[in-house]
């Protein structure tokens, strides 16, 4: 037939759907950034794309308006054609109002789709991931919802969407899915219960079937009519006893027991509810004059017997007088002895591969593994076997070993398996000897660190311009005329330059902040006084959404991958977003500050990480001290460490001394060599052995050691010393290690020792005047006070920071901080590189580090040694004095006893060397800790 008109013109619009649907798909495909197009123009030369000129301005529009979703749009184009032409019939009498909702719900699937786009997936080329429509959908939600409630309400309008547009319920999607669940978790279970009745089928082979019995001829050719009144007065009487208990029982036809066959019953512990009848049967052995019921037998016949009747076969076998020796079939793993069957199922129920051995020297122990079997089951008999028997299901790891050693590992393969069971080998646990393969490369790679992720988009220049106009309406207000000069946007802040009218004093925006921060809505305003090299000042001011700096990215960089110093860490970026490197040897300390939770901890692991990332073990050093016990505990066991990881803090103090004696053997090898720095003593030492003359250690004497001749002098790597909490360990240890703290930082530089010293309570009592005297780098995370701020800075600032890793680096010889943001090390990333370098090598510790006897050489300065020779004449007084009067002051025992200040402070502390009274405390106070003397009474 032919079509009519309408019918003609609804085939031409499906023929040409599809040829509009193939060009513009080519156009998408071979789409070159390139070519001359509706967004942007380019030189004259051949177009590049398959489809043409047109078709280049085709997928420009396209990847314009729908970005990524433009790939969709032919397989579009070509439904909507094939569904014209499928209801060509009934075009002119469609449900407008079904086909409404299908047009709303395209236009929801697209929206949102665009949206969820522009949010989540990466940019094509120069456009948007989701095109115009994303990039509008996107900067009208994100800044009422953010990233999370966007993406959460995108998600819900395209479900919407999708119900709308093709007609199908969500409800009907989950409850297939569920019932497609179900059915896959049935299919399984009975898989399984498949699986563990094959385990059981051999055991039952070698029966045959009943059709087959002796008996069964017998029975056919029988036509004795004595046999069948007994058989007839047997059947009569079990029918009886039946009606009597009320069950009904499926009978099968009688039949006669050969007179060679022994009686053999076969109970099951299963049976006994549904047939009760049988349990007396079982239990209770029926007079020789009575007839028995017969059940086939399993392997042998037995003698002549009188005829029993039929009674239906149950699972287990009775215990009989004598029992029968089963042989094992030879499916069966290993033979078995002494198991029954009950025994034997459980066995297999919990290990497939279960085979035991019954030669003498284990039977003791199969003994107790089993259980006692009840007297009324029939126990299996196997022939006794010298050794196991490999079959398929055993382990090819047992062939070749003895039975002790395989019994052994059996054995260790149970306590595993125990081990499982009570969690003990929880992968998320920690895990002391990782066994990892030893890596190939020299130095740990980027990948083991988080990639970065951009996941917040960044202000726009009308954003920016906008809040500059309002800066300046603002500071109007206050009779403050301003002009933004400069923008500098960054991950987490943005810079505004300001210049200021003649006259103008900084101070006065200074004391605005935080009338600044009400009026542009922002949590904080920092005003930074001076910018070096400029004649304006700063206002930083906070994004609306904040990036998150990964370490990845900042170990990645050009800063950091081109470095030259000895000790090279990275600490974050700055303002602009470049990274901000420094040289720990240059410093030569570092303060770190701040309160809980500013990221503090997480800044030491980055600089951690940075220099497993470009130091060797011969190179760098560390001793780390760490009185949580949980943010520097994860390195140990890397070949870094000179010593464990130091959590008792009398230790700490120990490994302190023994840092003031290395530095001041150091300083004698130094001054030998004629080297003024750790860097010219191993340039040296390393130009002496090129021109074969070695340089051997010139401090060494006979009887210091074994050798004959003294020792090479070796090169020296950098000691760091990374203390977590050093305020928690002057608390415990006292004002010695103020002083040790002290002596290090002011001459251990030339040494090659150098300080991390953390604290999260910036007090003058933790950060004292003689600490900050001699650290002269610090960096400040937030604080709450500008009394913190200046007590780390020596100026303010720090209480206006944002947090998570936002902070202020002060460095050596400046006065003008630097706005710098922690990069971000996550616990992944630590693991990783703390298991590469655990791979690499092993720690070679150094057990003096924590021996509290250091020698005479790391006393403090005016520390006498303590001995009995050395006290003091009036010792013993003063202790009587302090333990009468439970009072221990320096000037007590100066005035009592009428002595010069500086003996009474040496009494005083003789007596704290002996445990007599205790250190002072915050208020100087010291505590009588020796008990009080005995009164005598006549």
């Amino acid at each position: 037939m032919r079509l009519s008109g309408w019918q003609r013109i609804v085939e031409g619009f499906l023929i040409i759907s599809i040829l509009v649907a193939i060009y513009m798909m080519v156009a998408l495909v071979t789409f070159n950034p390139a070519d001359p197009s509706w967004s942007q123009t380019a030189w004259e030369g051949v177009v590049q794309n398959k489809a043409g000129s047109f078709g280049a301005l085709v997928a420009d529009t396209l990847f314009f308006i729908f970005g990524s979703l433009a790939y969709i749009i032919p397989i579009v184009l070509v439904l909507l054609g094939w569904f014209i032409y499928h209801h060509r019939s009934k075009i002119l009498s469609l449900d407008f109002m079904v086909y409404g909702t299908r047009w709303l719900g395209l236009m929801l699937l697209v929206l949102s789709s665009c949206g969820l786009a522009d949010l989540n997936f990466d940019d094509i080329w120069y456009f948007s991931s989701g095109g115009v429509i994303g990039d509008v959908v996107a900067n009208i939600s994100l800044p009422l919802l953010n990233v999370l409630g966007a993406t959460l309400l995108l998600m819900f309008a395209w479900a919407i969407g999708f119900t709308l547009f093709t007609g199908v319920s969500w409800v009907t999607i989950v409850d297939q899915l569920g019932a497609k669940t179900l059915s896959g978790l049935t299919w399984i279970l009975n898989k399984v219960r498949s699986d563990k009745h094959e385990i059981m089928r051999p055991f039952a082979a070698d029966i045959a079937a009943e059709s087959d019995m002796p008996y069964a001829q017998h029975f056919n050719n029988s036509d004795n009519d004595d046999q069948d009144d007994l058989l007839l007065s047997s059947y009569t009487t079990s029918s009886a006893v039946e009606s009597a208990h009320g069950h009904a029982f499926e009978r099968k036809d009688p039949v006669y027991a050969p007179s060679n066959a022994t009686p053999i019953i076969r109970s099951s512990s299963v049976a006994t509810v549904s047939d009760p009848l049988m349990t007396p049967v079982v239990e209770q052995a029926a007079p020789p004059v009575e007839p028995q019921p017969y059940v086939a037998p399993v392997e042998q016949v037995a003698p002549q017997v009188e005829p029993q009747p039929y009674v239906a076969p149950v699972e287990q076998v009775a215990p009989q007088v004598e029992p029968q020796p089963y042989v094992a079939p030879v499916e069966q793993a290993a033979p078995l002895q002494g198991l029954s069957v009950s025994a034997l199922e459980r066995e297999l129920e919990k290990d497939e591969d279960f085979t035991v051995a019954v030669d003498e020297k284990t039977q003791n122990v199969i003994n107790a593994v089993v259980s006692e079997q009840p007297a009324a089951s029939q126990v299996y008999t196997a022939p006794v076997a010298e050794s196991f028997v490999p079959t398929a299901n055993v382990d090819t790891s047992e062939e070749g070993l003895t039975d002790e050693e395989i019994f052994l590992k059996r054995i260790r393969d149970k306590q595993k398996e125990q081990a499982h069971l009570a969690g003990l080998d929880n992968p998320f646990l920690m895990q002391k000897e990782p066994d990892l393969p030893v890596p190939t490369s020299p130095m740990p790679t980027l990948d083991l660190l988080q990639p970065a992720r951009k996941t917040v988009e960044k202000a726009s220049d009308e954003e920016l311009q906008a809040t500059a106009a309002l800066i300046e309406s603002k500071l109007a207000d206050y009779k403050i005329k301003v002009q933004v000069k400069g923008i500098y946007p960054g991950p987490v802040i943005t810079r505004y330059e300001l210049d200021l009218a003649p006259g103008v004093k900084v101070s006065r925006i200074s004391g605005l902040s935080k009338d600044l921060a009400r009026a542009l809505s922002t949590t904080s305003v920092r005003v930074v006084e001076v910018i070096p090299g400029k004649p304006y000042i700063g206002l930083e001011l906070p994004n609306k959404s904040r990036e998150t700096v990964y370490m990845s990215e900042v170990v990645a960089s050009e800063q950091f991958q081109n470095v030259g110093g000895a000790l090279p860490i990275v600490l974050g970026n700055d303002i602009a977003g470049d990274a901000v490197v420094a040289d720990l040897s240059k410093m030569p300390h570092l303060l770190v500050a701040g309160t809980t939770g500013s990221g503090k901890s997480v800044g030491v692991n980055v600089m951690i990480l940075s220099l497993l990332y470009k130091c060797k073990p011969e190179d760098c050093r560390f001793i780390m001290i760490d009185p949580k016990m949980l943010e520097l505990s994860i390195y140990e066991g890397i070949p870094h460490l000179l010593t464990e990881v130091v959590t008792d803090m009398k230790d700490a103090g120990n490994a302190l001394r023994w840092c003031v004696g290395e530095m001041e053997r150091r300083y004698k090898v130094l001054a030998a060599c004629g080297v003024r720095n750790l860097a010219g003593y191993n340039a040296k030492l390393k130009e002496a052995a090129e021109a074969g003359h070695p340089i051997h250690d010139p401090l060494w004497k006979p009887g210091d050691t074994m050798d004959e001749y003294p020792p090479l002098l070796e090169k020296m790597p950098s000691i760091v010393v990374i203390v977590d909490e050093f305020a928690d360990l002057m608390m415990v240890v006292g004002k010695k290690v103020e002083e040790l703290i002290a002596r290090l930082a002011q001459k251990a530089r030339a040494a090659g020792i150098h300080l991390v010293l953390a604290t999260q309570r910036p007090s003058v009592d933790v950060i004292t005047g003689l600490i900050k005297a001699n650290i002269p780098t610090r960096m400040a995370f937030t604080v709450s006070t500008k009394t913190d701020s200046r007590t780390i800075l020596d100026q303010g600032g720090a209480e206006t920071l944002l947090g998570m890793g936002d902070m202020l680096y002060l460095p050596s010889g400046q006065s003008h901080t630097i706005r710098v943001h922690g990069a971000f090390a996550s616990d992944d990333d630590v693991h990783n590189v703390v298991n590469d370098w655990k791979a690499r090598g092993r720690p070679q510790y150094i057990d003096s580090i924590l021996n509290s006897d250091q020698g005479a050489d790391s006393l403090l300065p005016g520390e006498a040694p303590s001995g009995d020779d050395d006290l003091d004449q009036l010792f013993d007084e003063v202790a009587a004095f302090v333990a009468e009067t439970r009072r221990a002051s320096i000037s007590g025992v100066q005035r009592r006893f009428k002595i010069g200040y500086n003996r009474a402070a040496r009494i005083v502390d003789q007596l704290q060397a002996h445990g007599i009274v205790s250190a002072p405390g915050h208020n100087a106070n010291r505590e009588v800790l020796a008990p009080p003397p005995v009164q005598q009474h006549d």
